[in-house]
C-alpha cells in the first residue's frame, strides 16, 4: 500500500493509502490505466473518506487532492 500525507485549504492533515490490493505481475502496485481508490483520515472527521482517483494519484497536486477528499469528506465530528 502507499501512503501520502497532504493538508487541505480548511488546514485539515489528512493521511491517504490506496485500499487496493497490489498487484504481484510486475512488481507494479496497480496497472497502467487503473483507477486506485483511496481512503484517507483525519482527526476532525469520524470516519475515513474513500475517494476513487486516477492511478497516477501520487503525482496529483495537494491542492487538487484535498479539494477532492473535502468534496467526499462528511461535516466534521463535534
Amino acid at each position: 500500500m502507499t501512503q501520502r500525507n497532504l493538508t487541505d485549504a480548511s488546514g485539515r492533515k489528512w493521511q491517504c493509502e490506496s485500499a487496493d490490493t497490489p498487484v504481484v505481475d510486475g512488481g507494479a502496485d496497480r496497472p497502467i490505466g487503473m483507477d486506485v481508490t483511496l481512503s484517507c483520515s483525519t482527526a476532525s472527521v469520524a470516519t475515513p473518506v474513500s475517494v476513487t482517483v486516477g492511478w497516477q494519484w501520487e503525482k496529483m497536486s495537494d491542492n487538487g487532492l484535498g479539494r477532492m477528499i473535502t468534496l467526499a469528506s462528511p461535516l466534521p465530528k463535534r
